[in-house]
């Protein structure tokens, strides 16, 4: 008469929780990536071990990464070393962060948007930080990461700039197909159910062994019929309601995307510039001082 693994129920709840928690997790949204409108973003192919390197208009070297920190060793930048810093430019005595690491990508009008801000302490300013605007355009012809580009700073003057806008045409900011989210849930199915069955059989062999004083074969763990059904049956609907969890979650996705007006949300350079300007507390400072005298 074969013996049964001891606590078959227990087992199985484990495998129950471990096998929800790690499909909530793939069924969730990935950093770096965005839904909207049907469209699938994903710019994670744009994390490089090397940081991308171009210029400012005054000839600083400007280095950045995507949604991970820059692997360029920051020098006085101004902000704590415990922080991870998305972009920096390299100015003439010190380094001067653009912002630091953000995973989550907008859409403006017709543009992928990554937002950098909390970098360095403005030049001058008190309550002003670096930050930046990376603005991805889907360009098919660029077949590779492509290149980034700075088209706007502010100030302009090159020691004194706090805000950059920066343009980068690559493939990869076109939309896609989400595709491979099915098929990865089944293998990570898979993979995960024949972890756990092998700590099933090592544990219940080695319970039999050391407790029991089995010997032979009779130590091996022998599994019923009834007991793989039932665990196929709750691996199967797990899956379903997976399944319809993610689909429920794309249909809320289309829905907030299509009660937004792209047009509220379409900001040109000469905007934030605009939008600084009036946050400089300086200005305010001097006009108070004028109605002053007056």
């Amino acid at each position: 008469m074969p013996y049964y693994a001891s606590g078959p129920s227990a087992l199985l709840w484990a495998i129950c929780i471990f096998l929800g928690f790690g499909l909530a997790a793939l069924a969730g949204d990935t950093p770096c990536t965005l839904h909207h409108e049907g469209n699938y973003y994903n710019l994670n192919p744009l994390k490089a071990s090397q940081d991308y390197e171009f210029e400012t208009p005054g000839g600083h070297s400007f280095y950045l990464n995507v949604c991970r920190r820059v692997t360029t060793d920051p020098w006085s930048t101004g902000v704590p070393d415990n922080v991870d810093i998305a972009g920096l430019v390299r100015k003439d005595h010190h380094d001067f962060a653009v912002g630091l690491v953000n995973t989550t990508l907008e859409m403006r009008g017709t543009e992928l948007m990554l937002h950098l801000s909390n970098g360095s302490p403005c030049p001058g300013e008190n309550n002003l930080y670096g930050s930046s605007s990376i603005r991805f355009l889907c360009d098919p012809s660029v077949y590779g990461a492509g290149k980034p580009m700075v088209i706007s700073q502010f100030p302009e003057d090159d020691n004194q700039a706090c805000q950059y806008t920066v343009e980068w045409r690559t493939h990869f900011a076109c939309p896609t197909g989400e595709r491979g989210l099915i098929s990865g849930l089944i293998v990570f199915l898979v993979i995960i159910m024949m972890i756990f069955l092998m700590l099933l059989v090592v544990s219940s062999t080695l319970y039999n062994r050391f407790v029991l004083r089995k010997r032979g074969f009779d130590q091996l763990a022998w599994f019923s019929k009834v007991h793989l059904l039932e665990l196929m049956d709750f691996c199967i609907e797990l899956f379903r309601s997976t399944v319809d969890n993610v689909r429920s979650s794309g249909n809320r996705w289309a829905r907030s995307t299509r009660n937004l007006n792209p047009a509220s949300h379409q900001w040109s350079s000469r905007d934030e510039e605009q939008a600084m300007m009036a946050a400089d507390p300086l200005e305010d400072h001097d006009r108070e001082l004028q109605g002053t005298n007056v």
